[in-house]
């Protein structure tokens, strides 16, 4: 035994100096966008597993020390230059030396394993695993499954995210450019479908530019706007993320330079009088334009416009030249044919075959409003155009050619999406006034009243019961108040109790409910908590007052809400309430009124007194009757009667309950029941002052107190004392 001891405290010591797992432990909070490291340990190595490593490419990936946060997730981030490359994996467990039972590594889609599981030199696991097209598989992981005695069995995710490199490889030669022309420039370089483009022209400085992937290449269309040598810097971002040089996710690639020397343009630009042509699908209306004057146009002729230098292009519209004017200007007419963005390049106007001059305009659908939706916060779009004074929404204009068009809610304040836009359809945050003077906002198109309109609506939601005050005798009291947080007691009499509304507290400090529907229910109970009486008042309608911004519009024939007295409905009055009767006034909204939920609020109101007076019969037996002339410690009588006016006490500590003890006066008839002729048992009258100690059940009809007293004996003219029990029956 000895020597078993002793082995198990060397084995012990082993296990405490084992040195930790390779890769150093970092703490912190690591994402893409906040650029810290956690340590992932703390939120995947168990108590069976220390760490996780990866080698690929003879790089080695610690998941202690290389993992990285993504979309709040801990993932090993690792590099990669082949779609399918093979991996060694190792496993350390927790305690080093010991192998963990029935390890596994399942299997996955995302790989295909070569060499199995193995424990290697009683230091770690280790696999050979083949992965599958890792360019396509953004998030593949590995899952290691290990029975546990807690749960049975425990399965782990190990995630991983393979990343690789993207680079372009520009020419450095100064490319040249004619103003006015677009030219389209390949990039090669590698992983070039991982570079973020959208096919938006943009402008950057004397240049315009465009970016979209064409095979393995990334392809630029550039425009020259001026003159001379132009330095042209696109920036780049990944669609996947990688890892920089300092060890951190990120999506930013270094931007893409380019130098351009800008010729003049080889053709006259000539410009129109207007930006905007409206386009006839009937072709049956033209539209008269002003054109830059050039002695190349000919009167009374039809010019092509299309949209390429080269021949061939699609016609996009024609003019016919009809006289020169004095200003220096040719008087056309335009025909169009297809619809054409400015943006979308320039336009070219052909004599036949032959290219004359480059020009720009926007063609473009008549502007018509076909539809408005509504979008409130943490709902659907809706096609009711109802809006509420005093909140902010999203309006979706739908139609045709809106995408110039100036649009404008009267009386609104008005911001329009400057991204979210288009022919068809444009978006505005809308802030309605909270004192807005009329219950319809136009839309007006390019300053003219459209028949569209927004329907103002008042608001009819549940306001809080501050605005119901309940007076009992010590004035309104808001329902809200902490007064009736807590059953309230009130020691006088109750005569009436008043329920005044304040129209002034529903609308306030900015926030609008507009009319309450309201219902009151009235309850009586007695002290035992009995129902005595039960009334509901229904169909109360109470208005925001004047200080509302609204309350003009909420003028009505229900809205003069007269205070409400509770012995008008009640059957049982609230003057001869007994005492600590209660009245319960619940009053609730209108659930028929409202489609958001509804509250409730309850006031409790007890009739308290302090003390109690009664005339109460009892029937004392075997008093102890002490006459102060007779010597000894006095006779013990038979059964007699009392008659008793008692004064009690309320327990302030319990509702509704009186104290064990009494104080009375009156008259006890001595032995009133014994008609033998023992002159040793006396019956007599006496004036008598009693404290009486009861049981505190007072509910019981019949009971045994105990007296204590002092009195006059009329018959025998003697003063006498009394103590002992009685028998009381309650009616």
């Amino acid at each position: 035994m000895n020597h078993l001891f002793l082995t198990l405290c060397l084995l012990l010591c082993s296990l405490t100096w084992l040195p930790a797992a390779e890769g150093p432990a970092t703490s912190g909070d690591i994402s893409p966008s906040s650029p810290q490291r956690e340590d992932p340990a703390e939120r995947f190595v168990s108590r069976a597993i220390s760490d996780v490593a990866l080698r690929i490419e003879n790089i080695d990936y610690y998941y202690r020390r290389d993992g990285l946060s993504y979309n709040d997730q801990p993932h090993l981030f690792f590099r990669i230059t082949t779609p399918n490359p093979v991996a060694e994996i190792r496993i350390f467990p927790a305690q080093s030396g010991t192998p963990i039972e029935a390890l596994r590594l399942l299997p996955s889609s995302d790989f295909e394993v070569v060499d199995s599981l193995v424990f290697v030199g009683n230091d770690h696991y280790r696999a050979r695993i083949r992965f599958i097209d890792l360019m396509e598989t953004s998030f593949p992981s590995l899952i290691l499954s290990y029975p546990a005695e807690e749960t049975g069995h425990i399965n782990r995710e190990v995630r991983l995210f393979p990343y690789f490199i993207t680079s372009l490889q520009p020419g450095e030669e100064v490319i040249e450019l004619f103003q006015g022309e677009e030219k389209t420039i390949d990039i090669r370089g590698s992983n070039v479908f991982n570079i973020y483009t959208d096919r938006q022209w943009q402008t950057a400085g004397q240049l315009e530019y465009q970016t979209e992937r064409a095979g393995g290449a990334l392809r630029v269309h550039v425009r020259g706007l001026g003159t001379g040598h132009q330095e042209l810097s696109i920036p780049l971002q990944a669609i996947r993320p990688f890892v920089d040089v300092e060890g951190l996710p990120t999506f930013q690639l270094p931007p893409l330079k380019l130098n351009f020397h800008v010729k003049p343009s080889r053709m006259q630009f000539i410009n129109t009088d207007k930006e905007f042509i409206h386009y006839d699908a009937d072709r049956r209306r033209r539209e008269e334009v002003r054109l830059d004057y050039h002695p190349s146009f000919q009167l009374n002729r039809t010019y092509r416009i299309e949209g390429q230098q080269e021949p061939g292009g699609q016609l996009i519209a024609e003019i016919h030249t009809k006289s020169f004017t004095s200003d220096n200007k040719v008087l056309a007419e335009l025909t169009t044919y297809e619809l054409h963005r400015s943006g979308s390049g320039y336009l070219y106007i052909k004599d036949g075959r032959h290219t004359l001059f480059m020009t720009n305009f926007n063609i473009v659908n008549r502007p018509e409003i076909t539809n408005i939706e509504i979008l409130r916060e943490g709902r659907d779009w809706s096609s009711n155009r109802s809006i509420y004074p005093g909140e902010t929404v999203e309006v979706k204009v739908e139609g045709e050619g809106l995408l110039d068009v100036d649009i404008r809610f009267d009386g609104c304040r008005q911001t329009q999406d400057s991204i979210r836009k288009s022919d068809r359809a444009l978006f505005y945050t809308l802030e309605v006034p909270i004192d807005i003077p009329r219950r319809q906002i136009m839309l007006f198109m390019n300053r003219e009243v459209s028949q569209h309109e927004l329907l103002v609506r008042e608001y009819e939601r549940p306001a809080d019961f501050d605005f119901v005050r309940i007076n009992y005798g010590n004035g309104p009291i808001p329902l809200t108040d902490e007064t009736f947080s807590k059953p309230v007691f009130y020691p006088n009499t109750i005569h009436d109790i008043n329920i005044v509304f304040d129209p002034g507290a529903i609308d306030r400090d900015g926030k609008l409910f507009g009319k309450q529907y309201i219902q009151i229910e009235v309850r009586l109970l007695d002290e035992n908590n009995r129902l005595i009486d039960l009334q509901t008042i229904n169909n109360i309608v109470v208005c925001p007052g004047e200080s509302s911004p609204r309350h003009a519009f909420y003028q009505g024939s229900d809205c003069n809400q007269p205070p409400i007295r509770l012995n008008e409905h009640l059957l049982r009055k609230t003057y001869s309430l007994d005492a600590f009767s209660q009245i319960v006034i619940t009053v609730r909204h209108n659930d028929s009124k409202y489609t958001t939920a509804i509250q409730s609020r309850r006031a409790s109101i007890f009739v308290e007194r302090s003390r109690s007076f009664d005339v109460i019969v009892s029937f004392p037996a075997g008093l102890l009757v002490k006459q102060y002339s007779e010597p000894g410690i006095g006779n013990l009588s038979g059964i007699s009667t009392s008659v008793l006016a008692e004064l009690s006490f309320y327990d302030k500590n319990r509702i509704g309950t009186k104290k064990p003890f009494k104080f009375g006066a009156g008259f006890i008839a001595l032995n009133a029941f014994n008609f033998s002729d023992n002159l040793n048992v006396r019956r007599d009258i006496g004036l008598v002052l009693i404290t009486t100690i009861e049981p505190i059940r007072t509910s019981a009809k019949f009971s045994v107190p105990i007296y204590f007293g002092a009195g006059y004996l009329l018959m025998e003219n003697d003063m006498f004392a009394i103590f002992g029990p009685g028998i009381r029956l309650n009616f």
